[in-house]
């Protein structure tokens, strides 16, 4: 298995599956940017294995996402694998109530759509013209199970922005026909990260045990599957998602 390109960015990437797949690969060689509003999480990875570079920034704020990334972008250094992985279900008002379409503000709704797939849009755009250039690149976008089964237990915010990632990942794997770079995205099930955990214990056990493959995802499983979209093995592979969620959804 090759990966061709030197350079990974990910976004959402102090998040437990980002840092999973910057483990992922920075362990095959390959010098990794990430992106998030608190990096904090990585710098014990950056000491451990180097070739990390970190940079914060709220990917909610389309000026600061232009104003920090664009300069990168533009260089002789934009990366060759982008991984918008960022995500942020909140599932409570401040009150502790959950959230429903009826109780939501739109400036939340809003908010939480500009992290999930407004950031995608923008960064998508923003680094591929270097790709398109150098006539090779891979866009790997980050999905939910909540896209294809709806609200079970992530609000219409978290829902309405990831089942939008799905659509622009379609859309442009059009625009870039025959130029070399591709888009594709994963759907990760149910994945054990502190995201989950903000449901009573009670909730993903019962999510587990319908699982056929008996478990809870990990970061491990969603960064080896972008390893395999980043490399040669998924050369015909522009416009698709896979579903990495241990069978719990297995519907077109």
């Amino acid at each position: 298995m090759e990966i061709k390109g030197n350079h990974v960015l990910i976004t959402g990437g102090g998040g437990d599956i980002g840092l999973g797949i910057a483990r992922a690969f920075l362990e095959r060689g390959k010098r990794v940017t990430l992106v998030d509003q608190n990096a904090a999480p990585a710098e014990e990875l950056s000491a451990a294995l180097g070739q990390l570079t970190l940079i914060e920034l709220d990917l909610s704020d389309s000026a600061a996402v232009e104003a920090q990334l664009s300069p990168l972008a533009q260089s002789d250094d934009a990366p060759d694998i982008l991984i918008n992985g960022v995500g942020w279900s909140p599932k409570s008002n401040p009150e502790g109530e959950l959230w429903t379409t009826w109780n939501m503000p739109v400036d939340h709704f809003k908010h939480v759509v500009a992290v999930n797939l407004t950031a995608v849009f923008q960064c998508t755009g923003l680094f591929i013209p270097a790709m398109l250039n150098r006539g090779h690149g891979r866009i790997i976008n980050i999905g939910a199970l909540a896209a294809r089964v709806g609200g079970k237990v992530a609000p219409v915010h978290y829902v309405s922005a990831k089942s939008g990632v799905l659509g622009l990942t379609k859309v442009v794997a059009r625009e870039l026909s025959g130029t070399g770079v591709t888009i594709n995205a994963i759907n990760p099930g149910r994945i054990d990260t502190k995201m989950i955990r903000d449901v009573p214990d009670e909730v993903n056990k019962a999510i587990a045990a319908n699982i056929p493959v008996g478990r809870l995802g990990t970061p491990e499983d969603i960064a080896n599957t972008c390893l395999y979209l980043a490399s040669d093995l998924a050369d015909y592979l522009t416009g698709t998602t896979l579903e990495v969620n241990g069978g719990l959804y297995v519907g077109p």
